[in-house]
């Protein structure tokens, strides 16, 4: 075990500590962050793992030590990743979500465990762009967990974050890997229920998402908007936009109806996203495509793979093991037999 690893598991275990040490229930925090990091604590043995994993490859990347570094957790969530930069020891931790409710909770939550945390951003990638530059700040690595699934313009947003200063490099970890069959089939039924069923609300959800099936709000949206068209074309036109959301659902649909020519716009047959907020349900992403409109003379591009989280049950374990082992021999950037996988960017100085 080297210096990094020792140094990550501290900061795991203290972190643990605090969490399951914390009286949740009487936080003043929302019931979607109470429910959300009740979630995480109740299963610190799954994901802490992956956490670890995730950080390996943060300083793997990192141009300089962890305690001259600025860390950025992107879509923070509940703050998990926050907190354990924190306790890991870098010089600068920033918090971004588009959610301020989460924002104002994570204050809450940090405080109540003593952790410090340096800057918090409210707001997306061009919201977090101008407080950086504003505030003139170096960012020297970028971080997020389950988000990159579910920003809705992937091409613009890393236009976007070409704007930070360099050299900086990211690290993005999602569990939609659509490259095991097993998990693609599962990521394309959360698609379906999204689109065609929907969800009931509970104690602890999130205001800011939809709960009505996606197709029935483009309905809606589109009828308002064009109420001289009957039924059956609104239906085309919410058919059509699939994957859109806001003012581009209008855009598509007067582009077609002044073209007279109706063609979705999402060429993936299930993938779509919520047409309120353009968040969008486990996004499979073509991930070649990707890679090749990011990187350049400049810019670094890599898919590694990550393992599975083992358990006290041995039983369950067994499986997860002998998996966990073809994936060393496959190499990390093979991505057909793991559970999740991490995007790993170095941005280089011109």
């Amino acid at each position: 075990m080297n210096n990094s690893e020792i140094k990550i598991n501290k900061a795991i275990d203290d972190l643990s500590t605090k969490l399951k040490d914390l009286d949740l229930e009487n936080l003043s925090i929302s019931d979607y962050n109470k429910r959300y990091l009740k979630d995480y604590i109740d299963k610190l043995s799954f994901f802490m793992p992956l956490y670890k994993t995730l950080l390996e490859k943060v300083i793997r990347n990192l141009q300089k030590p962890v305690s001259e570094s600025c860390f950025v957790d992107y879509g923070g969530g509940c703050g998990v990743l926050t907190y354990l930069a924190v306790e890991l020891g870098f010089k600068k931790v920033i918090y971004n979500d588009i959610y301020e409710v989460s924002t104002k909770d994570v204050k809450v939550i940090s405080s109540a465990i003593n952790l410090k945390v340096d800057y918090f951003i409210t707001g997306d990638i061009s919201d977090f762009i101008s407080y950086i530059t504003k505030n003139n700040i170096k960012v020297d690595h970028m971080c997020s967990f389950d988000v990159l699934e579910h920003i809705y313009d992937l091409e613009g947003w890393f236009l976007e974050i070409k704007k930070l200063p360099k050299p900086f490099s990211l690290c993005f970890m999602t569990s939609a890997n659509s490259s095991n069959p097993n998990i693609n089939r599962k990521l394309k039924k959360i698609h379906y229920k999204a689109e065609y069923v929907g969800s009931k609300k509970k104690k602890g959800w999130k205001e800011r998402d939809s709960n009505l099936p996606f197709l029935e709000i483009r309905k809606r949206l589109l009828a308002k908007e064009f109420s001289n068209l009957d039924e059956k074309k609104i239906t085309i036109l919410a058919k059509t936009t699939r994957g859109l959301y806001g003012k581009d659902i209008i855009n598509y649909a007067k582009k077609q109806l002044e073209e007279n020519h109706f063609k979705e716009y999402t060429k993936h047959p299930t993938n779509t996203c919520d047409p309120l907020t353009g968040n969008w349900a486990e996004h499979i992403i073509d991930i070649k495509n990707l890679k090749n409109r990011i990187e350049n003379k400049q810019t670094t591009v890599r898919f590694t793979n990550n393992f599975y989280s083992e358990s006290s049950n041995k039983i369950l374990n067994f499986p997860k093991k002998v998996i966990n082992f073809l994936m060393k021999i496959l190499g990390e950037q093979n991505l057909f037999l793991s559970p999740s996988y991490t995007l790993e960017i170095q941005y280089k100085e011109s």
